[in-house]
């Protein structure tokens, strides 16, 4: 989330339409990477016994410049069933000229950790107990509570951000209105402000909920933040041009982890969720990203920002610092929208 002063520049940015994305040749990383270290802690069998972790991921499975490959962007969205249908929605929303990607810009993009080094880094972790994939009946998906019993969970979260896959990158540049669309695609939703904020406080034991996901002292290491904004960018006249995407890999940063089994809430790219005021839902932009400094604003779990509020229909504010995340309502697939 950009600093408050520099709203005004980025909302007028938005209303411009985004110049089509050139075609580079570039591979899906340009940072040199630094390894994330190993927080191993349980073998690989107890993993299994307990859960579902990384192990068996493929460390060089994701697509490369899936920006300006339409096939390997839409392979990347979930779906619940990929027929004739879906695929021609997934298509028009995330297809050529759409100007959604999982690595922003990617002849600019930066990405300090690549995808092995964030499977290296959760390796031997229990991302996904059985429970909780009994409960939401579905991979990578927590329940919401704050009881102390899953059972009452009335709503499941992602646990990564869009496209919920384990150290794939964050889609950004993608449309609030558009991030409705693809939830929906899967059966789900954006979340509400109120279920993503619990999901980050809450204790599954019922205990007093935390500041941040993480604890109660913000720590600008434990997530991917802290990082400067580029020089380059410029979002009055070239946001897609000069702003360098430096997101990680969902996951990368195994410390930036709620209690419930949440990742990347602070950090990495801010994320659109929704708040109803009478009769009528907004998008809501909460979080943070790679380039929060602790000073820009109050970055804990329950910061209740104004930025870019739109009603959902004709919400369509987008950035490159911008993700999202969805929610399933527990009990089966969330309605069908009209796409």
């Amino acid at each position: 989330m950009r600093h408050p002063r520099d709203r005004r520049g980025a909302r007028a940015a938005a209303r411009r339409r985004v110049a089509p994305p050139p075609s580079p040749s570039v591979s899906i990383s340009t940072f040199a990477v630094a390894p994330v270290p190993s927080v191993s802690s349980i073998a690989p069998a107890k993993v299994e016994a307990l859960g579902f972790g990384v192990e068996g991921l493929d460390p060089l499975e994701q697509a490369k410049e899936t920006w300006t490959d339409p096939t390997a962007l839409v392979a990347l969205v979930p779906m619940k069933t990929r027929d004739a249908v879906s695929l021609g929605i997934a298509r028009t929303i995330v297809g050529p000229g759409a100007h959604h990607g999982n690595l922003g810009n990617p002849a600019i993009a930066r990405h300090r950790v690549s995808r092995a080094a964030c499977l290296e880094g959760l390796k031997g972790e229990v991302v996904q107990t059985k429970e909780q994939r009994s409960i939401c009946g579905a991979p990578w998906e927590v329940p919401v509570y704050a009881d102390g019993d899953p059972s009452h969970a009335k709503v499941c979260i992602d646990q990564f951000e869009y496209p919920n896959r384990p150290c794939d990158l964050p889609m950004v540049f993608t449309h609030s209105i558009v991030a409705e669309k693809l939830c929906a695609l899967d059966g789900k939703r954006l979340c509400t402000q109120e279920e993503w904020t619990l999901s980050c406080e809450a204790d599954p034991k019922g205990g007093p909920p935390s500041a941040y996901a993480y604890g109660e002292q913000m720590d600008l290491h434990a997530c991917n933040t802290g990082f400067p904004k580029s020089t380059t960018c410029d979002v009055d006249h070239g946001l897609f041009t000069t702003c360098p995407t430096e997101s990680d890999p969902a996951g990368s940063h195994p410390r930036c982890r709620s209690r419930l089994g949440v990742y990347d809430q602070h950090g990495n790219v801010a994320e659109a969720m929704t708040r109803k005021e009478g009769k009528v839902t907004y998008v809501q932009l909460k979080g943070s990203a790679w380039f929060y400094d602790g000073k820009m604003y109050q970055d804990h779990c329950r910061f209740d920002p104004r930025w870019h509020v739109d009603p959902v229909d004709a919400s369509w504010h987008t950035n490159y610092h911008l993700g999202f995340r969805c929610c399933r309502d527990v009990g089966g697939s969330t309605p069908e929208k009209k796409l």
